[in-house]
């Protein structure tokens, strides 16, 4: 299921913060984060998860999240021993869809299963939950973690794609730009920008009369 573009995956349980995930596998539940977390950073996230081996009890940290503007602590809802941390947490670009894949945190066994069922609750049964939370935050997500934002309210789109030169200009092929602006010209210029450039829209999105372009240097 999405919320303004969020996604959360149908097959899992979630935590009723909404900050955490679970699915039952071969000893024990694979654990990460949700995208509600992954987008407050909006950025890459440095993670730490607890050292296997650790005992967390319910509501104990099972892991930290920080980026350049934002900490959190992921807390577990029913106590638990880690029995596995993803060693790749490092490795590749987190995304949004990898949050759910290569990207999960760690693989916890809990204490009682009886917890469990009390603590975690099915995508079936989530909807308001999740709905809730990313209205509460106000988040918008992507297809792609932007690396920076460009907030360019009230400016004529000539200037903003003047700054947009000079932002995706000092930056290596592949990095990402999530340009926000409210000039209604934008669509039609945002167009012949990327046909005169070569760099790509992954994304657009109008809410309300703000406009988000993801943009891809190439």
């Amino acid at each position: 299921m999405q919320f303004n573009g969020c996604y959360f995956p149908d097959d899992v349980l979630y935590s009723k913060d909404m900050d955490l995930w679970f699915k039952p596998e071969e000893g024990g539940f694979i654990s990460g984060m949700t995208a509600s977390v992954l987008w407050i950073c909006g950025r890459r996230p440095k993670v730490r998860v607890k050292e296997k081996g650790s005992h967390i009890s319910a509501g104990a940290s099972l892991a930290s999240v920080e980026c350049d503007r934002y900490f959190g602590t992921l807390r577990i809802p029913f106590s638990a021993g880690i029995v596995k941390v993803n060693t790749g947490l490092e490795n590749g670009r987190i995304t949004p869809s990898s949050i759910y894949d290569d990207h999960w945190l760690c693989m916890v066994s809990a204490d009682s299963l009886d917890e469990v069922r009390q603590r975690l609750i099915p995508a079936s049964e989530a909807e308001n939950l999740i709905e809730g939370k990313i209205s509460e935050l106000r988040l918008q997500c992507f297809s792609e973690l932007p690396d920076a934002d460009m907030v360019e309210i009230g400016s004529e789109c000539s200037a903003v794609l003047a700054r947009l030169n000079s932002e995706i200009g000092a930056r290596g092929k592949g990095a990402v730009i999530h340009l926000i602006t409210d000039d209604p010209t934008s669509p039609v210029e945002m167009i012949r920008w990327s046909d005169e450039t070569g760099n790509e829209i992954v994304e657009r999105k109008k809410v309300e009369n703000i406009y988000h372009y993801i943009v891809r240097k190439s």
